[in-house]
């Protein structure tokens, strides 16, 4: 979800909230804690902890919100990120709420028209792809997972990712300092189901990637498909840490041992593994899951995704995941 809240954000910076011809402005990411980078070995405990900076530029280089003069032309601090504010003066456009401004001409700034090269799921992919560029110590880290989890002879074009949201994504969950749960969370059987639809769809499928940071609900459906489909080959993220919440908040306090780059390291390993499948059973409710679909239409290893919804999310995010985009 920071992922796409970020990108959202980038696309705001750069259409200056549908208003380009009052000039583009800058996103800067503050130096504020990041909840994830809490006891960071590699770098300050913000997201440059593991991700590349978004700009140059600091805060430091702009006019000092914090001691500034509530009635200054310069600054507009928002309550609310849809709040109006002058854009014939410099300003610094700045909210305490973590979600974005809603633009509707998203990617008018970029003058390359709209075909199949240039299409809205490209651009948001090339977003997120932009904000993930991960250090370089975390990229050794993803390449090391990824060599053990991977087998050698993997056919992408015959491979189904199942990334199972789970955990404090549902309803009635009762994981102490996470999110309020957000949906039903689908019964592990209609997983099964959809993976033996695309199973008659395609007999040449060989593989099953599964992922979830739920550890009982991946061992329950790893149980299942031993038992249901002994034939498909299951390929599973070795060493996940699998938290038990998506919350970036108090993810150390989940895990005995486990750190918060293990973490991250675990998650986005998960998300490099399902760039390999073709096929994918997952809900959109979940950002997370529909990153990762958005993410393997654009830059996956096999042409043509298909993707099942079995807990379907209304929003363009969702659309693109489910759908793809022209």
């Amino acid at each position: 979800a920071w992922a796409h809240a970020a990108s959202s954000h980038m696309l705001h910076a750069l259409t200056d909230a549908d208003q380009p011809e009052a000039g583009h402005r800058i996103l800067i990411n503050d130096d504020k804690l990041f909840p994830m980078a809490k006891g960071c070995e590699h770098g300050p405990e913000t997201r440059e902890c593991y991700f590349e900076p978004l700009t140059n530029c600091k805060l430091s280089d702009v006019d000092d919100y914090e001691t500034a003069d509530p009635k200054s032309t310069k600054i507009k601090i928002l309550s609310k990120p849809d709040e109006e504010y002058d854009r014939s003066v410099r300003t610094l456009y700045t909210s305490d709420s973590i979600w974005f401004r809603k633009v509707k001409d998203m990617y008018s700034w970029t003058g390359l028209g709209f075909n199949s090269q240039h299409s809205t799921i490209h651009m948001t992919a090339a977003c997120l792809a932009y904000y993930f560029r991960v250090k370089p110590w975390l990229r050794k880290e993803i390449d090391e997972r990824l060599r053990r989890n991977i087998p050698l002879d993997l056919n992408p074009q015959r491979t189904i990712g199942v990334p199972i949201r789970r955990s404090d994504k549902c309803r009635r969950h009762a994981i102490e300092g996470s999110a309020p749960g957000e949906m039903e969370c689908p019964p592990l059987e209609e997983y099964l189901k959809k993976v033996k639809e695309f199973l008659a769809f395609d007999p040449r499928i060989e593989n099953v990637i599964v992922t979830s940071e739920d550890k009982s609900a991946c061992d329950e459906f790893l149980e299942v498909l031993k038992k249901e489909l002994p034939s498909l080959r299951v390929i599973q993220n070795i060493g996940d840490v699998q938290q038990g919440t998506g919350s970036g908040s108090k993810l150390e306090a989940y895990t005995e041992g486990s750190s918060n780059a293990q973490v991250v390291a675990s998650a986005l390993t998960s998300l490099h593994m399902h760039m390999r499948a073709r096929y994918f059973v997952l809900t959109s409710k979940s950002t997370w899951t529909s990153t990762i679909a958005v993410m393997a239409r654009v830059y996956g290893f096999a042409s043509e995704v298909i993707v099942f919804d079995i807990g379907p999310n209304k929003n363009t995010f969702a659309h693109l995941a489910r759908r793809g985009c022209a």
